[in-house]
């Protein structure tokens, strides 16, 4: 099914079932209307009824009060009338009850219609007036009729009630079912057109940067997506393969460079040893006579070169002398500093030692307070106690009440000098382990200041190996730029010796030489183009390398 057809039924379904719902509505409502109209009719039918009874009712009493030939007139045309209506109230009756009532009514005019005519044309006045009051019978046949239409107008007012809540629940029921299918319908359609392509979009991006060894898309349905999904693939392949082609192709063109650059750099080595044959078959050359004055101005720039080298050398030597006497003098230091620092860490052990037993003492005073407190609370109830004791002795135990009183003031003063100290005591402890977290805390950074101090004395140790070590190969190069240099003013004499002999054979092999070197200078410029196609043959492999192909 095409993208199309699908937002098209996704838009026409929910039309269909709304016009389904309005259409079922509709019908409802013309059945409701017909059934109710024909029930209205009837009860139309059934009142005209009963006011042409009563109007026969009152032409017939009329000709019994005054014979006329108008009131036999209208007796006549009420009983025509009426009979008409039986007729067609007859025919639109359905219920059986109703038709039973009509049947009796009818069956009730009839006679009255036969005899009252007959009446009509005796002109017995007795007569009409006793089928005036037989038309009370026919009267009450025709309420009992119009109230059992009226209870099936009711009745059916109440089914018709019941039939449209029905349709306003059908309708209520149907709409939701048609918004919540509708939206499902949508969420999934939507999912199914959106999903490819945010997957595919996903591979593109993928693809943009580098990523050619993307996963294929799996579309389920024949739409516009399939075939975007067909053509990205192939795109996708396509691409693939022209990288591959390309990589192959610029494989190969590095390898005929590397193979172009091999050729070149064999002639340009061929090319240089002719050059080498001549250079040495024409011995005698300017070009040789102008290498050996510049050979004779090396040498003795290196003779200069290394006498200053020898200077420099004893320069240095003096400087890792001093340098060497600075490290040992660090590394005294930092022997000092690490035996220091042991005496701290030695110090702070003991300080530490000592306030965890401070604290331990303070716990044995807390102790000890306790006890104290509680023998002055005994005391004091021993004095309370002795005070009662001698309160009931009179006048003998009133010096030894004295004592007793003093007793339990010095129990009680005992008591609140404990509690001092207690809180004393309290306040000791509570900075006694404020010490100890402190101490423990210096405790560890001791530590890392000593490991970094024994640390920084076997840097020094390395050091003063490395400058010893500096010092013994500068003296070894002091002594060798001094043979050098003896060395360099023989070679700059036996330099002028062959500058004196290169001048008789300058002309001989000049133009041999400017040949080989135009070929060299060819060769190099092969060489050059090769290397540049090299060049971009890597360039070409690392841009491709950094798409990704499987």
């Amino acid at each position: 099914m095409k993208l199309q057809q699908k937002i098209l039924l996704m838009s026409i379904v929910p039309l269909l079932l709304s016009v389904f719902i309005i259409g079922y509505n509709i019908f409802g409502m013309k059945s409701l209307k017909s059934s109710t109209e024909s029930i209205v009719e009837i009860l139309v039918e059934v009142e005209e009824l009963n006011s042409s009874a009563k109007n026969l009712q009152k032409s017939l009493s009329a000709y019994s009060l005054n014979v006329s030939a108008s009131n036999a007139n209208d007796i006549e045309q009420d009983l025509k009338t009426t009979k008409t209506i039986y007729n067609n109230l007859n025919d639109s009756l359905t219920d059986e009850g109703q038709k039973e009532i009509s049947k009796r009514a009818s069956s009730k005019f009839e006679d009255l219609n036969k005899e009252a005519t007959a009446a009509l044309q005796s002109e017995n006045q007795a007569e009409i007036k006793r089928q005036s009051l037989r038309t009370k019978g026919v009267q009450n046949d025709i309420y009992q009729l119009k109230q059992a239409i009226t209870d099936q107008y009711n009745q059916m007012q109440k089914d018709l009630q019941n039939q449209i809540n029905g349709m306003v629940t059908f309708s209520v029921i149907a709409l939701i079912l048609l918004i919540a299918g509708s939206l499902l319908f949508s969420i999934v359609l939507t999912r199914r057109i959106v999903g490819p392509i945010k997957q595919i979009t996903e591979n593109a991006e993928e693809m943009a940067q580098g990523n050619l060894a993307v996963e294929n898309i799996q579309v389920g349905t024949k739409d516009e997506i399939f075939s975007l999904n067909k053509a990205f693939r192939q795109m996708t392949d396509n691409l693939r393969g022209v990288i591959e082609q390309v990589s192959n192709s610029s494989s190969q063109v590095a390898a005929s460079a590397e193979e172009l650059m091999a050729s070149a750099d064999e002639t340009m080595s061929g090319t240089e040893q002719i050059t080498s044959s001549i250079q040495q078959v024409s011995t005698g050359a300017e070009h040789q006579t102008r290498m050996s004055k510049e050979s004779v101005g090396y040498v003795e720039q290196s003779t200069l070169g290394v006498n200053q080298i020898a200077k420099n050398a004893s320069d240095v030597l003096e400087l890792s002398e001093a340098t060497n006497q600075m490290t040992k003098q660090g590394s005294a230091l930092v022997e000092e500093t690490l035996q220091q620092m042991d005496s701290i860490h030695t110090s702070v052990e003991e300080t530490d030692q000592a306030l965890h037993q401070l604290n331990k003492r303070s716990d044995e005073i807390g102790s000890i307070l306790k006890l104290i407190k509680d023998i002055a609370d005994q005391t004091n109830l021993l004095a309370l106690n002795a005070a009662i004791e001698a309160a009931r002795a009179g006048e003998a135990g009133k010096g030894f009440a004295v004592v007793a009183d003093e007793v339990r003031k010095l129990a009680e003063q005992t008591g609140q000098s404990v509690s001092k100290i207690s809180v004393i005591t309290s306040d000791i402890q509570a900075d006694t382990a404020k010490s100890v977290e402190s101490i423990d805390f210096v405790k560890d950074k001791v530590g890392t200041g000593l490991q970094l101090a024994q640390d920084t004395r076997q840097t020094f140790n390395v050091i003063l190996e490395s400058i010893e070590e500096v010092r013994e190969h500068i003296k070894e190069i002091t002594q060798i730029s001094t043979q050098v240099s003896g060395e360099v003013v023989q070679v700059s004499t036996g330099m002028n010796e062959i500058l004196k002999v290169a001048g008789s054979t300058s002309a001989s092999a000049s133009e041999v030489a400017s040949s080989s070197e135009e070929q060299l200078a060819s060769m190099e410029e092969v060489n050059a183009a090769a290397a540049s196609l090299s060049n971009l043959a890597e360039e070409l492999q690392s841009a491709i390398s950094s798409f990704k192909l499987k």
